[in-house]
């Protein structure tokens, strides 16, 4: 084998290796994940200045940097000191850019990110949401929630036509919840609930966690 060719062979190896040891990969972000004992609801700059996230709950060397898509979602309502916010907002902002937490607690989690002001992402190049629209017959007029808890808006009359669609606006969203003292996102089971849920009650009652993780502290409140 010549030099030329094991200088090719080293660097092939090398991407290789960064590809499936570093962010470089198709996994996606899980949020919270833990990192040097602290917890993440949201990418950070922590020890690295580009944003990036934990593609496994507890980090162990997996990661990626965070595109727009990536960031969780708002949660409305917020506290941010010891007052409720339902909308994104610049109190607070350095440069009056609107943000939002992504708990239901700032003041406890201080945990954020800056808001969209327009849709983003899905497969419209990030064309704004068209309400009323066609979804599964029926029609709708509101952000709708997809099983890894993004709220996406169809981007033409007829979804169940044109399949057209992004994610919703941070700014087109206010309060969908509760408020205190509901904690959102919650794990129940291992999985994130971002809104109220019956599972588990044996009455069929709408219920929140008070923290976090409701399988570790099991406080709760109905909704």
């Amino acid at each position: 084998m010549n030099p030329w060719s094991t200088y090719l062979l080293g660097w092939m190896t090398f991407l290789l290796y960064s590809y499936e040891t570093s962010g470089e990969n198709i996994d996606t972000c899980v949020f919270p994940f833990i990192f040097k004992r602290s917890v993440y609801f949201s990418c950070t700059r922590t020890s690295v200045f580009p944003p990036w996230c934990a593609t496994r709950a507890v980090y162990e060397g997996k990661w990626k940097s965070c595109l727009v898509e990536d960031y969780p979602r708002c949660i409305f309502p917020f506290i941010y000191r010891g007052m409720v916010f339902n909308s994104c907002t610049t109190e607070g902002s350095f440069f009056g850019n609107l943000w939002c937490s992504v708990t239901s607690n700032f003041d406890e989690d201080q945990q954020w990110k800056y808001c969209e002001i327009n849709e983003y992402g899905g497969n419209s190049l990030s064309k704004p949401c068209i309400f009323p629209s066609i979804y599964r017959n029926n029609v709708i007029s509101e952000c709708i929630e997809d099983d890894n808890n993004k709220l996406w808006c169809p981007t033409t009359e007829n979804m169940d036509k044109d399949g057209k669609w992004s994610l919703c606006a941070d700014i087109r969203i206010t309060a969908l919840v509760p408020g205190y003292p509901c904690h959102f996102p919650f794990s129940y089971k291992n999985k994130n609930y971002f809104n109220c849920t019956t599972k588990g009650s044996k009455d069929n009652l709408s219920w929140c966690a008070t923290s976090y993780n409701y399988d570790q502290d099991h406080t709760w409140v109905y909704c």
